[in-house]
């Protein structure tokens, strides 16, 4: 198998140069104006284009060149604090003599500015753990920048310049993107300057690359417009020179683009944005459930259509979700009539919620849909479970595999907590034909949407032919659909 490398492509070499301005992180602040165009990209005309020119005339030159400096921290402290004024000590250890002249980290990305007042979107990992940060602009201007804010778990920052007469480009409706639709990315790759790559949307909503940092939020649009190190943060526009999201990412084994970039979507940049800017942070919604994917035999189990949606494995006491009723086998299927894809989609749309909003979740339970209002609340807050637990010797009711009562000591033994309950898997024998599913240590929760305790139980809930398990394994809840002869 071939191993594949995900590239932040964002330039950084080491200089020994300075850049004359610290930044600061802002505070509260009012919103700026921002152009937002949810117009439909018009599709109609059938015939080639035959340039963009007029088009990338008025988006270049909004798109910047962030550079930013960083002093090495073995050199800063090289010294201990009470000799560090000591000249001779100075000269001897070949420490600078001025802070400006200490060998710096020095990156190079790119950025967009959204608002004739000085708003700009880049990535977070662009100006990450930076001491200094400037802007220059295609008119050869150059300003320093001030960071208003940052976020890790989307790779989205804002930056701040104060000038005169500053170009804006206008954001597009990233949800209305299509595969097919013509995109450009813009930058200033490997310092070359200024640079426009041709490309198309080749797939939208793409989850689950680890791209960002763990427990992240992940969305991106791929493209196979070139992008390169130093295009991190620039814009990828579409054909009217809206916004469609923010160059982030490649799938590289060489470390140069190969045609699959990832972009962060407009509309996922611009709430993020917009809340770095009014609070300096993000506040995300929380609903207090654990949720699984939908697989075509699990979909058959839980009636529903399709593997669209996402199922809740655990509802957390004390949270949104088990004030709303919402319940373990229901699976969402859409939140304020926008279809829920996955259970990363859901997680991510639920982020984007502002705390003690409203929304309207359409949910399958038992083969039926019905739609149940949640008041979302801060993913702050947090759920915790008490039970008491059992115990008995240990059975074969499947072939292969031995199940057990819990007991404080198969707790102690498998490290499972006292809040779950259910019966243990000690023993999977290498011939059985749920070594694949099942595991020493699993905890099953529940059989054919039915909670189970004792042995006696589990041996009146399984049936000959497919049966769905509701699972404890490693800290998480799952389903599982096996056969039993």
């Amino acid at each position: 198998m071939k191993i594949r490398y995900f590239v932040l492509v964002y330039a950084l070499i080491i200089a020994a140069l300075g850049i004359a301005h610290a930044v600061t992180k802002s505070e509260s602040r009012g919103l700026p104006e921002i152009s937002w165009d949810s117009t439909p990209l018009d599709r109609s005309n059938k015939h080639p284009v035959s340039s963009y020119a007029d088009i990338l005339d008025q988006v270049t030159p909004a798109v910047v060149s962030v550079s930013t400096s960083k002093i090495l921290e073995a050199q800063r402290y090289s010294l201990p604090p009470q000799f560090r004024d000591d000249p001779f000590l100075r000269r001897f250890f070949g420490v600078p003599e001025k802070q400006e002249d200490q060998p710096r980290a020095e990156g190079l990305g790119s950025g967009v500015i959204v608002s004739r007042d000085g708003y700009i979107l880049t990535n977070n990992h662009v100006i990450e753990n930076v001491d200094e940060v400037s802007v220059r602009l295609q008119d050869g201007r150059q300003f320093d920048a001030e960071i208003i804010g940052a976020d890790s778990k989307t790779d989205v920052a804002v930056l701040k310049i104060e000038g005169n007469d500053l170009p804006a480009l206008t954001l597009a409706d990233s949800d209305q993107a299509r595969v097919g639709d013509v995109v450009f990315a813009v930058g200033n790759p490997l310092r070359v300057g200024l640079t426009v790559t041709q490309g198309i949307v080749s797939a939208t909503n793409r989850t689950e690359l680890s791209l960002i940092e763990e427990g992240g939020y992940e969305n991106f649009l791929q493209t196979d417009a070139s992008i390169n190190p130093g295009n991190s943060g620039g814009p990828l526009v579409d054909a009217q020179g809206r916004i469609l999201g923010i160059n982030t990412a490649i799938l590289s084994q060489s470390g140069g683009s190969i045609g699959i970039g990832f972009a962060i979507p407009t509309n996922l940049a611009k709430n993020i944005m917009m809340s770095l800017i009014e609070t300096g942070e993000v506040s995300r919604g929380y609903l207090g459930v654990s949720i699984g994917a939908l697989d075509r035999e699990l979909a058959e189990q839980f009636e529903v259509d399709d593997t669209n949606g996402a199922v809740i494995s655990q509802v957390f006491p004390n949270t949104p979700a088990q004030t709303a009723g919402l319940e373990v086998y229901d699976v969402i299927i859409a939140i304020n009539g926008r279809t829920v894809s996955s259970s990363s989609d859901l997680r991510l749309k639920i982020s984007q919620v502002h705390p003690g909003s409203e929304v309207v979740m359409t949910v399958i339970r038992n083969g039926d849909s019905m739609e149940i209002p949640v008041v979302v609340g801060n993913l702050n807050d947090a759920g915790k479970l008490s039970v008491a637990d059992a115990g008995s010797e240990p059975v074969e009711l499947l072939e292969g595999v031995t199940l057990a009562e819990m007991s404080e000591a198969l707790r102690q033994q498998f490290r499972v907590g006292q809040s779950i309950r259910g019966l243990v898997v000690t023993e999977v024998s290498g011939d059985s034909p749920f070594s694949d599913n099942l595991m020493p240590g699993m905890v099953i929760m529940g059989i054919n949407r039915k909670k189970v305790e004792t042995l006696s139980e589990a041996y009146d809930l399984l049936t000959p032919g497919k049966n769905l398990l509701y699972v404890y394994y490693e800290g998480r809840n799952n389903f599982l659909v096996i056969r039993k002869d």
